[in-house]
């Protein structure tokens, strides 16, 4: 318990930072609140619970002080850099030829398109952004103080995981309402031509930098 408590100012820091990270909108948020918008509540928990997947297993590498390993390896994070930004392209390509579409392609799916393509889906988005690894990373190192025992980098974890699961479910929860689907439906066009934009400045900056 006194480790604890002498870590509490590096972990508050941490947390703040994770928080901002998490909350902040980007590709894994957008991609959530598209799917609970478009799909309904099931299908947005369900990408929800493919991000927070990916998020686990980075959390879980950070830990263990993968994140300097692989960056040891060039080779690995470049192509893992080209995967996900060819995946952005994918989900701009799609939102770029739904906001060109004229009608609704969507609305006839809420509540039937596949939980588990969601799920795939959400997690894929999240594992081939090394970005998320390095932010792990990060959190694991500001709630740290170099005579931490391992155990600390797992408190560390399971705060800042939690705080993943509430705001992720929560993306998922606000924009499955039915006020927020019947308002996206009568802005549909607009919202799918930003998505497209934002996936694609972030897929064309992730392959950049590969």
């Amino acid at each position: 318990m006194d480790v604890v408590i002498a870590h509490l100012p590096n972990i508050a820091l941490a947390y703040f930072v994770f928080f901002l990270t998490v909350v902040s909108p980007g590709p894994a948020t957008l991609a959530i609140a598209g799917a609970s918008m478009a799909h309904g509540r099931t299908q947005g928990m369900a990408k929800a619970a493919g991000v927070v997947s990916g998020s686990f297993l980075w959390g879980m590498l950070a830990v263990f002080g993968m994140a300097a390993f692989l960056n040891s390896f060039a080779g690995v994070l470049y192509w893992l850099k080209i995967l996900g930004g060819l995946y952005l392209f994918w989900l701009a390509y799609k939102a770029a030829k739904n906001a060109g579409s004229s009608e609704d392609p969507e609305r006839a799916d809420i509540g039937g398109r596949s939980p588990l393509k969601q799920y795939v889906g959400g997690f894929v988005l999240h594992v081939t952004n090394p970005k998320a690894l390095f932010g792990w990373a990060a959190v694991i190192t500001l709630g740290l103080r170099p005579d931490a025992p391992l155990w600390m980098g797992f408190v560390v974890f399971a705060g800042a995981y939690v705080m993943s699961l509430v705001i992720n479910f929560a993306y998922a929860l606000f924009f499955s309402t039915d006020r927020m689907i019947k308002g996206y439906f009568k802005v549909r066009r607009w919202v799918q031509g930003v998505f497209a934009a934002i996936f694609g400045a972030a897929g064309l900056k992730l392959v950049l930098q590969g």
